[in-house]
């Protein structure tokens, strides 16, 4: 009696012990994959951006090489086939070289993205003049220049969200090239719709970049306009 209740308790400790085996190897399995999957996840979206990127004509550079991901990738696929197991994957670092790899892969991606993105912004799109900026050099009592002031300012905001971030798919690419045109082409109704004189017009040209205007380019003729538009007051003078 005692003999046959020790060998049912045998077997139920060893059925005990393999099914607990069975679900910690099935978690530390499960773990593997959430992990692998992140990491493909990243790889996808920056490929797939990258594509988005070049088929709107954003100059990139060459992207990092993969090769070495690729065999990483054989072997450890061809040593799990053989061994499915969580203990395969981990062996000789086998997972960690893979993670890292990728993981490396991603960040180099990335940089690359955004350095060539914000080269493309600031080279490509729209440099002229901000909103505050350009407010200074037009005759705002003008109607058509307070609805088109309205308009640049709301799509340079729209604009410069995109400075420093790289669109993440066509829509927000064609959002931000489509501003860049828009904003051009209100800058240049600005300048073609003043009426304002050479001289005042080269004032106001030097005064919207980040330098200013020289204090030669402030002749009686400019503060004679400025004074009979109202748009004196506009201005002051500071050492630099």
């Amino acid at each position: 009696m005692i003999l046959d209740e020790a060998r049912v308790a045998r077997a139920r400790l060893a059925s005990a012990d393999a099914a607990s085996s069975s679900v910690a190897e099935a978690e530390a399995l499960a773990k593997k994959k959430n992990e692998l999957r992140a990491l493909a996840a990243k790889v996808e979206s920056l490929a797939n951006r990258r594509g988005m990127l070049r088929q709107g004509d954003v100059p990139l550079s060459a992207a990092p090489d993969v090769e070495k991901a690729k065999q990483l990738c054989r072997m450890v696929l061809a040593r799990f086939t053989e061994s499915p197991k969580s203990a395969t994957l981990v062996d000789k670092q086998r997972w960690t070289k893979l993670a890292d790899t990728l993981a490396e892969i991603n960040v180099s991606e990335e940089t690359l993205q955004n350095q060539d993105w914000k080269s493309y912004h600031r080279s490509k799109l729209f440099g002229g003049a901000t909103p505050d900026q350009r407010r200074q050099t037009i005759i705002q009592t003008l109607p058509t220049n307070i609805e088109a002031l309205a308009d640049y300012t709301r799509l340079h905001q729209k604009f410069i969200r995109y400075r420093n971030v790289v669109p993440n798919n066509r829509e927000e690419l064609n959002e931000v090239q489509e501003c860049s045109r828009r904003l051009s082409e209100t800058d240049q109704q600005f300048v073609n719709n003043n009426d304002v004189p050479p001289v005042v017009q080269l004032f106001f040209s030097a005064i919207a970049t980040s330098s200013g205007a020289n204090l030669d380019l402030l002749t009686s003729e400019v503060i004679g306009w400025l004074r009979t538009n109202n748009m004196l007051n506009n201005y002051a003078v500071r050492a630099r």
